[in-house]
């Protein structure tokens, strides 16, 4: 698979019982009712390296940690090597930090989550939204996404385009595809 960094990344329920509740939510919200994703990241490099929020915002191996797993990854094509690097650094002052679980139930009312983030910590799809900000991909407004409204801007917004959607393998097996 030809990754670049600044693709972004969504994953079917890393964790079966949070993941179900989640996507359960964001489908309850959704204008298109369907729901699969529950996680969003970043890729920091072609080899797969990623930065995403978990426990903390830390960095790890998309083939290691979502191998077996549903991944759909887009491409905003018109990012430039200025805007990723703001984008990199604010991921950078991010790391490390402590994942707010507090505002997790804050999405199950969407402009909840969207006005009320004291922290400035991101879930995992803000600190996605926030990155596309960073990028000139995304308006400002980035509390209050959640996975599956980024799925859907990929797939409908300019400037996207999906580069894989499917069961991830290790990347040795996309070699010669």
């Amino acid at each position: 698979m030809d990754l670049k960094r600044g693709d972004l990344f969504a994953t079917a329920n890393p964790s079966a019982f949070l993941g179900r509740g989640i996507n359960s939510i964001q489908k309850w919200n959704s204008r298109d009712n369907e729901s699969l994703y529950s996680h969003a990241g970043i890729v920091l490099s072609r080899m797969g390296d990623i930065i995403e929020s978990l426990w903390k915002v830390s960095t790890g191996d998309l083939y290691e940690r979502y191998e077996g797993s549903q991944v759909i990854i887009a491409r905003y094509t018109l990012l430039t090597r200025e805007a990723w690097t703001k984008t990199f650094l604010m991921l950078l002052e991010h790391y490390g930090d402590s994942y707010p679980w507090w505002r997790l139930p804050l999405h199950i009312i969407p402009p909840i989550a969207k006005y009320l983030s004291f922290s400035g910590m991101p879930v995992c799809s803000e600190l996605v939204a926030k990155a596309e900000y960073y990028m000139g991909a995304r308006h400002k407004w980035w509390t209050g996404t959640c996975p599956d409204t980024l799925v859907d801007e990929w797939r409908h917004w300019k400037g996207f385009e999906i580069v894989f959607e499917g069961i991830l393998k290790k990347e040795r097996d996309y070699v010669g595809s």
